[in-house]
């Protein structure tokens, strides 16, 4: 079975269990997009197997925020591939594991209400089998500011969009038309399996309030393509995805 699906010339998404992480190449040099649960470097080095790349291909990780299904293997990257480990100013101290609520555990009093579902027992198995209660931290990180454009492959935009963690971001691809959301928005809600675009179930949120108004942010960028954190790709304007996430969210 395939491990990577092409979205756009040099854009791969890996669908990882319940979370997506993307590889972007340019030329030479390969960047992550998020680094998938901290258990996943295994299928980091199958990706770029598939692609025909090592892991010294990999040159950087880029964070759309440092919760552990997304930080995932960035630490491991950056130790074996020598990849700097970008992510927000705002982002920095729970990248490093030390900002208050960066602990996975701080998120069990929000949940433990939603776990009558089997859905949302489910997520959580699914997680803690990923090594998401155990992150590995980064150590070494480069910040980057809002509005900044990245020297790494793929050239990104920061697009600040907080409400998931307070220095949530997204990044605008401009010449592909793609926006990589991380959490900001979702296609598949982790806790109950509803499919299409939602807003990521508020026991997740720190500030649903901003996570919602960063919607209005989405919706306006120049992108024909929604990579998010959680679900499929989704392709279309984001003004649409925004209008159908806040329709669901009534």
């Amino acid at each position: 079975m395939s491990v990577t699906t092409q979205i756009a010339d040099g854009v791969h998404r890996v669908a990882d269990g319940l979370v997506n992480w993307y590889v972007v190449n340019d030329g030479d040099e390969i960047a992550l997009y998020d680094a998938g649960w901290p258990r996943s470097w295994p299928r980091v080095v199958a990706a770029l197997d598939e692609l025909g790349r090592a892991p010294a291909d990999v040159t950087a990780v880029v964070l759309t925020h440092a919760h552990p299904d997304h930080l995932g293997a960035a630490e491991h990257a950056r130790k074996a591939c020598g990849a700097e480990v970008f992510v927000h100013e705002p982002e920095v101290a729970r990248a490093h594991g030390k900002a208050r609520g960066s602990s996975p555990f701080t998120l069990v009093p929000g949940l433990l209400p939603t776990m009558w579902r089997p859905s949302a027992t489910g997520f959580v198995l699914h997680a803690t089998a990923r090594g998401f209660m155990f992150p590995t931290w980064v150590q070494e990180l480069t910040p980057f500011a809002a509005d900044d454009v990245l020297d790494v492959p793929g050239r990104p935009t920061v697009v600040p969009t907080p409400g998931h963690t307070e220095g949530h971001v997204s990044f605008l691809l401009r010449d592909k038309g793609v926006v990589f959301t991380g959490d900001a928005i979702a296609t598949l809600d982790v806790l109950t399996r509803e499919r299409g675009p939602v807003v990521v179930p508020d026991e997740l949120n720190v500030d649903p309030a901003r996570t919602r108004a960063s919607l209005a942010v989405l919706a306006k960028l120049p992108a024909d393509t929604l990579l998010p954190g959680h679900g499929e790709p989704f392709l279309g304007e984001p003004s649409d995805a925004v209008g159908h996430a806040l329709q669901a969210d009534r």
